[in-house]
């Protein structure tokens, strides 16, 4: 690996206030080396947030930058990139022109990342940045705090799970377009702010208080601002603020208008605009739990899209750390809607043994696994609304809910697979399945083919059967169990289920019962 020359990647951020590129050489997602950075300050959130659109004047000038970063890239010779867009392009409602502008002027293709994406990938950044402090290892648990222009992302780990995620939209940006300008200069602005922020965080406080938090790590870049205002100077790693001097300085602020923030901080106006909403902010969320400790890491979005695709790229074992995270959110957003642990659990056990039986017929890989883990995971929480169709609210509450790590077309996926997990044909029901491309059509129908079978196994709910192998040849699958007492509901559900398995793959599944 040593003698091999490294690779070159790079990553490209349309934020709502910077366009960001970071070129990376790699070996391994331990071996990385920034070889160019660039920012350029283009404030493209107010007109999405005030106007919900971007003008094409705003969009030539975003397409020129794009034109000298795509000059950039040849000049190191970079072929592989991603860039991506986030909240001012996502919400703008003119989005698809801006994306295919940007296409036919710079030849860049456009991700736009959903806000659940978004703060996936600042998060990924930062637990990597956690474990190099090591910060990551303790015992207490550790809140990740990430504030955008538009949004805000609490997710909550300890060790070496992530147990609570809420994404809220009210991020610095958007608090500022709340108010008028003759409202932001009332002396009555910083109460005002204070209660405003606080009705929409609130509801978060209950999960919030049931754990003992040593550190909020928070990122953004409103966190240079704060390190600014407290006269600190940004570290390349971690930066560690005491509650002290925090509130120090909230006392100071709230106490002072526009011009004298400007004159104490030396601050621009439109820096200066933005000082009252984000100190208020990270008080009311200090104000949620009781922290000991405030770490600022020095990571932004563009180093989460770097880590995700090197070690990706690279197959780095690190991504299981990840992936183990991510199931372990799920399992606890199962237990909001009080699920069937025990049934969940085996129904996972058995449908995990069918897919990694039949990769050959089923052609699908580890990313597509993952999404039938989680959706056997969460394949019954519909019952907590109603036992009647609970399937169908399986798939609404799994849709409307922000599920880190995964796209909304994956979320889709896992949705619909839910949703087809005991009876019918996948087709166009709802909107969401309707917008998914034929091929992920497909990997829905065969994923809940194989939940399905899965499923049938444990009926009953009892987790009668004990132990699980499967085999399979060019005409059928075999299902072995082993059974502590007696099977004939799971077996005559299972043939029935296993039509729509013949159905899509071609081939009969066939259950037999082993002494044992």
């Amino acid at each position: 690996m040593s003698g091999k020359a490294p690779d070159l990647f790079a990553a490209v951020h349309i934020g709502s206030e910077q366009i960001s590129l970071q070129i990376v050489e790699y070996k391994s997602l331990q071996d990385i080396k920034v070889i160019e950075r660039a920012n350029y300050q283009m404030v493209l959130g107010e007109e999405t947030f005030k106007t919900g659109q971007i003008s094409f004047s705003a969009v030539s000038e975003l397409c020129e930058l794009l034109k000298g970063y795509r000059r950039l890239l040849a000049e190191y010779g970079v072929t592989e990139y991603r860039l991506v867009a986030t909240t001012a392009i996502r919400e703008a409602d003119n989005q698809q022109y801006i994306i295919d502008q940007i296409r036919v002027k710079t030849g860049f293709r456009v991700e736009v990342a959903g806000m659940t994406q978004e703060i996936f990938y600042k998060y990924v950044a930062l637990y990597r940045r956690m474990q190099e402090a090591q910060l990551a290892n303790r015992t207490d648990a550790v809140l990740f705090v990430d504030i955008s222009s538009g949004g805000l992302g609490i997710t909550l780990y300890k060790q070496g799970a992530l147990i609570y995620q809420q994404n809220l939209h009210i991020g610095i940006l958007r608090i500022k377009e709340s108010f008028e300008k003759h409202q932001r200069e009332s002396l009555h602005f910083h109460k005002a702010l204070e209660e405003f922020i606080y009705s929409v965080i609130a509801p978060v406080q209950e999960e919030l208080g049931r754990h003992q938090i040593k550190y909020l790590v928070l990122s953004g870049l409103e966190t240079n601002l704060l390190l600014s205002i407290l006269g600190r100077e940004p570290q390349e790693a971690v930066s560690y603020i005491s509650l002290h001097d925090f509130y120090q300085l909230y006392k100071q602020v709230v106490n002072l208008n526009l011009l004298q923030i400007i004159d104490i901080f030396n601050l621009a106006e439109n820096k200066a605009d933005m000082v009252l909403p984000t100190i208020i902010l990270y008080r009311q969320i200090m104000a949620l739990t009781d922290v000991e400790q405030i770490v600022i890491a020095n990571d932004q979005f563009i180093d989460g899209i770097t880590t995700l695709y090197i070690a990706e790229n690279t197959k780095d074992v690190w991504l299981h750390d990840i992936e183990a995270q991510l199931v372990s959110l799920a399992r606890s957003f199962a237990r909001r809607y009080r699920y069937n642990e025990a049934h969940a659990e085996k129904v996972e056990e058995i449908a995990l043994i069918i897919y990694d039986r039949i990769v050959k017929l089923h052609g699908m890989g580890k990313r597509e696994r993952l999404l039938l883990k989680v959706a056997a995971i969460l394949h019954d929480i519909g019952k907590f609304i109603n036992l009647r169709r609970h399937y169908l609210y399986s798939y609404r509450l799994i849709l409307s809910s922000d599920i880190l790590g995964f796209s909304e077309e994956e979320k889709i996926i896992m949705a619909s697979v839910a949703y087809y997990h005991s009876k019918g044909t996948p087709s166009d029901f709802e909107s969401g399945f309707n917008s998914l491309t034929k091929e992920q059509k497909v990997t829905v129908a065969k994923l809940a083919a194989i939940l399905r079978l899965a499923n049938s196994l444990d009926c009953t709910h009892r987790q009668k059967i004990v132990k699980s192998t499967a085999s399979f040849n060019e005409e059928m699958l075999i299902v072995a169990v082993e059974a502590r007492e007696d099977i004939s509901l799971e077996e005559w559900t299972f043939e029935e289920k296993a039509r729509f398995f013949e159905n899509v793959f071609g081939i009969r599944a066939i259950l037999k019962r082993q002494a044992g």
